[in-house]
């Protein structure tokens, strides 16, 4: 069974057969501020994306104070997540079999990513799982140059060497925990989110972002809730809490960031997701009243002026770049 091909990418059907236009294609549509519309939502989804993806490094380490495992982990926050991302995009119409096995594959790249993410965090600290996976933008870049989607300047490597730089100028050396298999999980991470980000550009030019982030979430509930469940044993209580609040974070940042990679391709998306490693630092500082060092604070200045200077010149425009004609 096919599904009728969409007039609009951000066009979805409600059940009794009426359109409903999603918050990304009313931006599209407003008369005389769309330009300035576009910029603002996406500047909104960015903050959101951030903030969320912020979080589960830090939730994860609290699990494992409280000697949970990471299986439990995993199953709670899919599951959830699952759960949760219905009422978050309140979007879902069938898109037909050949569209699911493409979307499934996309999901499974998704759960791969968290998988190992939440593996590697088990052996080494969440400063250096992020400092590692701060290398994703330059791995993306690569692969959108090789399918000429971006031309790469010598201003973009400036940028995202400056933005790197901060990243480790930051870094607590003498606290970090060096662990092989640690280093093979998050490389592994790595790979998978780069491949996921380079191919959801496609499945992102036909669906809308919402769309899309309900399917990975359903596909990936099931298929965690059929293949490892029952191989994860006795769920204690304090996984639910943990999990649950790992998979309500997961769901708002995959589609906050869905929607920001729909109007900025997956490359710039990927450089400006290195202020997350700042934010946690200035949060750190004012919240938790952590001291800020020199090196810090330098550190913050680097990725901030890195994230401004790697900017992408794109081949080909996305959807959402398009005149509403």
């Amino acid at each position: 069974m096919s599904s009728k091909s969409e007039t609009s990418a951000n066009k979805e059907i409600r059940s009794d057969g009426t359109d409903r236009i999603t918050a990304s294609d009313a931006f599209e549509r407003a008369p005389g501020a769309k330009l300035t519309n576009s910029k603002l939502f996406s500047s909104l989804c960015v903050i959101v994306a951030i903030l969320a993806a912020s979080v589960e490094p830090i939730v994860v380490k609290l699990g494992y104070e409280q000697n949970l495992l990471p299986l439990h982990l995993l199953v709670v926050k899919t599951v959830v997540g699952a759960l949760l991302i219905l009422p978050l995009t309140r979007t879902f119409r069938w898109v037909g079999f050949k569209n699911l096995a493409h979307i499934s594959l996309l999901a499974m790249l998704l759960l791969s990513t968290s998988a190992l993410g939440i593996f590697a965090l088990k052996q080494i600290s969440a400063v250096l799982a992020i400092t590692i996976i701060t290398t994703t933008p330059a791995f993306v870049a690569i692969c959108n140059q090789a399918l000429g989607r971006d031309e790469l300047t010598p201003k973009f490597w400036l940028g995202f060497f400056l933005c790197f730089s901060g990243v480790i100028l930051g870094l607590e050396w003498h606290n970090l925990n060096m662990n092989l298999a640690g280093f093979i999980l998050i490389f592994g991470a790595v790979v998978t989110s780069t491949t996921y980000r380079v191919t959801m550009e496609a499945a992102a030019k036909k669906y809308s972002p919402a769309l899309i982030s309900t399917y990975l979430f359903f596909v990936n509930g099931l298929l965690v809730s059929l293949f490892v469940l029952p191989f994860a044993g006795t769920i204690p209580d304090a996984a639910w809490k943990i999990g649950g609040w790992m998979g309500f974070a997961s769901a708002c940042a995959n589609v906050a960031f869905l929607y920001a990679l729909n109007l900025l391709g997956s490359t710039r998306i990927s450089i400006i997701n290195i202020l997350q490693r700042p934010a946690i630092i200035v949060a750190a500082a004012f919240i938790l009243k952590e001291p800020l060092t020199m090196f810090q604070g330098a550190g913050v200045l680097l990725v901030l002026v890195g994230v401004q200077l790697a900017q992408v010149k794109r081949k080909v425009k996305l959807p959402a770049q398009k005149s509403a004609g």
